[in-house]
């Protein structure tokens, strides 16, 4: 058996990062999935790990050795996405092949490894004639001729309809238990990862991190009905959350502005900004004749920090953070106004209260400083209670749901696109929205300074905006089609998020009088 740990590792292609800061371990026998959404570098980690590609930075050891050292005396056996079988050679040739550094006793074990995949009245079959099933039970059974301490499935299953793959992965486990090999499996369905695994590596995108390292506890053997057991679909559940949020994620242009001379706006993951990437979709930037890079944040604090430092010129921010940013940087103004939450943001709980009173002393997580925690503050302070009446746990936007689905906290501030999904999977109910408080109002601030030196291409930003708008009103349907895949969403979702908010056709006289409305709660 073979420990592997993982440390540090970076990996970039063409100056693009694919993997940043990946560290974790695994221990000699023990079953890892490598869990993520598409293009997150769960392929690239496991080259890594294989040797197949060198990463840029960091190191890999094995059994305490340094992977380069230890991969010239040793091999771990592969299992890729596609069938690597020899087509030109039957079932028993196949696994010849894998056996060649085996001296005596070809022909029992042949027989042995076939035998414990099922494939042994086959043996004499060649692999074109075989079904996707067993092609991939071939292909396992040649990764065990190889008799090495440790098996790596690059997303095996994939191609295979959803009983043969169950029946792949208990057969997987039957052959686990009887060497206890060391495993690792890189997957993007979140049941295959939580049936087979000691513990899940769940990634996030662009670049590559380690989101969660989560423990799964359920003793082996695993029967099949585990699929169905009540604990096993609660962390289901929350996976199926995280893996959402990171692909909404990976759509959207996130992180350190590019160095161009670009009009850069700040975004946060919100479907009011939809407009801003119909114009994009549509040309409409470019119809104005108007670089623009617009950058999307889960945090909103790095967005904030990043226009306080001058690498954004215009943010995405709500109307209380316009205030306190006006009061904290005097040169600070609002410039437009987008548009007002209707109901897409709420305070939801896992338990039954009936009141926001009942909240009092439960533990909420919300985003510290943002319009989350404004929006908690607000309905309390309208309902005679106070911040410090409940039990604030700080995290970002597509955290939050995690903690609720996961039990973590009692109730939760979250708006869309996370809210609709957090309340699907974690079984939580509506408190009260922003229905019932119209304070979410989000406009786009500046400098003075930058608005005097830009007053043409914010005009043209304008335009652009009010342009889409107006296509919204007009053609909804169209405005979904061209949109929803570019935020990560379906169709559907998007439709259902657009109901709950009210677009401003740039203007900021309603915007003015949210702010009179809230400013006592702001100060």
């Amino acid at each position: 058996m073979a420990g592997i740990s993982v440390q540090k590792i970076y990996k970039a292609y063409d100056n693009k990062r694919v993997l940043e800061n990946v560290s974790f371990d695994v221990k000699a026998g023990e079953i890892i999935a490598i869990l993520g959404p598409s293009g997150c570098g769960k392929t690239t980690l496991l080259k890594c790990i294989l040797g197949l590609e060198k990463p840029d930075d960091g190191n890999i050891f094995i059994n305490s050795e340094k992977q380069r050292e230890w991969l010239k005396n040793k091999r771990i056996a592969y299992v890729p996405q596609k069938y690597a079988n020899f087509n030109h050679l039957t079932v028993e040739q196949n696994i010849l092949v894998a056996l060649k550094e085996l001296v005596q006793g070809k022909t029992t074990m042949i027989d042995q490894i076939l035998k414990s995949v099922g494939l042994d009245k086959h043996k004499k079959a060649y692999p074109e004639r075989l079904s996707g099933g067993m092609q991939q039970r071939l292909a396992l059974a040649r990764a065990l001729a190889q008799n090495t301490d440790i098996i790596a499935f690059d997303e095996s299953l994939n191609a295979l309809d959803i009983e043969t793959r169950h029946q792949m992965q208990e057969l997987i486990l039957e052959l686990w238990a009887e060497g206890k090999k060391t495993i690792l499996f890189v997957t993007h369905d979140i049941e295959e990862a939580l049936f087979l695994s000691k513990r899940v590596v769940v990634m996030g995108t662009r670049p590559g991190i380690i989101r969660e390292i989560l423990d799964i506890s359920f003793p082996y053997p695993r029967k099949t009905t585990l699929r169905f057991d009540e604990e096993f679909q609660k962390i289901r559940r929350m996976l199926s959350y995280i893996i959402r949020s990171e692909t909404i994620k990976s759509k959207l242009s996130e992180g350190e502005p590019a160095q161009s001379a670009a009009f850069k706006v700040g975004l946060y993951y919100w479907p009011g900004n939809s407009p801003f990437f119909y114009a994009q979709d549509k040309g409409l930037f470019d119809k104005h004749s108007l670089a623009v890079e617009l950058i999307s944040f889960s945090d909103n604090r790095q967005k904030i920090d990043y226009w306080k430092s001058k690498k954004i010129g215009i943010l995405n921010v709500t109307v209380d953070t316009a205030l306190r940013l006006m009061k904290e940087m005097p040169d600070t103004e609002i410039i437009m106004g987008l548009n007002i939450s209707r109901g897409g943001d709420a305070l939801i709980s896992r338990e039954d209260i009936e009141s926001i009173k009942k909240i009092k002393g439960k533990k909420v997580a919300l985003e510290k400083g943002e319009i989350s925690e404004f929006f908690l503050k607000y309905i309390l302070h309208k309902n005679g209670l106070k911040l410090s009446d409940v039990v604030v746990k700080d995290m970002s936007g597509d955290e939050i749901g995690t903690a609720l689905i996961s039990g973590n906290v009692d109730a939760a501030v979250l708006w869309e696109p996370w809210l609709s999904k957090a309340l699907e999977l974690s079984r939580a109910h509506v408190i009260t929205t922003s229905k019932e408080y119209p304070v979410f109002a989000d406009v786009l601030i500046t400098r003075k300074s930058f608005a005097n030196k830009n007053k043409e291409n914010i005009d043209k930003l304008k335009k652009i905006w009010k342009e889409s708008v107006d296509e919204f009103l007009k053609n909804e349907k169209d405005f979904i089609r061209a949109t929803a895949p570019v935020i990560g969403l379906s169709g559907q979702e998007l439709g259902h998020q657009l109901e709950q908010i009210e677009f401003f056709d740039g203007s900021v006289d309603e915007v003015v009088k949210i702010g009179k409305q809230i400013k006592e709660v702001v100060e």
